[in-house]
């Protein structure tokens, strides 16, 4: 009887082993360009992950990548994502815009084929600002606590430049936005 308890105890210790091994999702993918006087913010990350964090949302995960999500799911994203995220000016909100929302396929070598949730903001008239603007972001991290957020500037060069990168703990401290042109290397 002691065999059997042993050999149990080892399945087991071997089962578990490649739960340890592996791989999170990706995180969120802030990526901000300025367009004219206004600024475009893209936000991505997996839906598995957010429907961890907002099982309201379960039914993204049966549409077809390449769609628009359908308004009513739209519109209960927006409202999830609007709680998580904000941009201010001198602490004063500045009025986020959803203009889409879409599922996107996405392919990992370590992880296989999964979904991300994509959504594009705007934000209006920041063409000459004199205070800097501050992003705050906890989606998805507040539920899923490994879930971290890169956060990029899309500048005029054509490049990509990483500006924060955060997980739950320093979610609340916020991002300040400079623009790469303003000094950002």
């Amino acid at each position: 009887m002691n065999l059997r308890a042993a050999m149990l105890a080892v399945a087991v210790l071997a089962g578990s082993a490649g739960a340890v091994l592996a791989h999170a999702l990706p995180g969120s993918v802030l990526l901000l360009r300025k367009q004219g006087d206004a600024l475009e913010l893209t936000i991505q990350f997996p839906v598995e992950d957010l429907i961890v964090a907002a099982p309201d949302l379960a039914a993204l995960e049966t549409l077809p990548a390449g769609q628009p999500v359908p308004q009513d799911l739209s519109a209960a994203f927006g409202r999830y994502l609007r709680q998580h995220l904000s941009v201010t000016e001198d602490a004063a909100p500045l009025d986020l815009t959803m203009t889409d929302a879409r599922i996107q396929s996405a392919y990992h070598d370590h992880l296989g084929h999964f979904a991300l949730m994509v959504s594009q903001w705007r934000i209006e008239d920041v063409g000459d600002r004199s205070a800097p603007m501050k992003l705050t972001y906890d989606a998805v991290m507040h539920e899923v606590r490994n879930h971290r957020a890169t956060v990029r500037w899309n500048g005029p060069d054509g490049g990509t430049h990483q500006i924060s990168e955060f997980g739950y703990l320093d979610a609340g401290e916020g991002t300040e936005l400079v623009p790469p042109d303003e000094g950002l290397e």
